[in-house]
């Protein structure tokens, strides 16, 4: 099966997407198998709280997401997408 260089893109997009959600919950970048450190009291007390803090489940959801995602363009990648100019 071809890939279409397009296809590769959207998916790399969706990752990225997933990686900013998790930084967005965390504070801090994602990074394979690191676990996220707690927030700084200081830091949590200037960001305005939408809700409450992100719940550990949350996080762990995301991150399996990040890596199924990251998963699936490697394999993308790997199976050699066309680059279309």
């Amino acid at each position: 099966m071809m890939l279409m260089q397009g296809e590769v893109t959207a998916e790399v997009n969706v990752l990225l997407a997933l990686k900013k959600q998790y930084k967005d919950l965390t504070g801090e970048d994602f990074a394979s198998g690191q676990q996220p450190k707690k927030p700084d009291t200081a830091a949590v007390k200037a960001k305005p709280v939408i809700e409450s803090s992100a719940p550990d489940a949350d996080v762990k959801v995301i991150k399996e997401q990040i890596e199924a995602q990251g998963q699936k363009v490697r394999e993308m990648k790997a199976a050699g997408a066309a680059k279309v100019m």
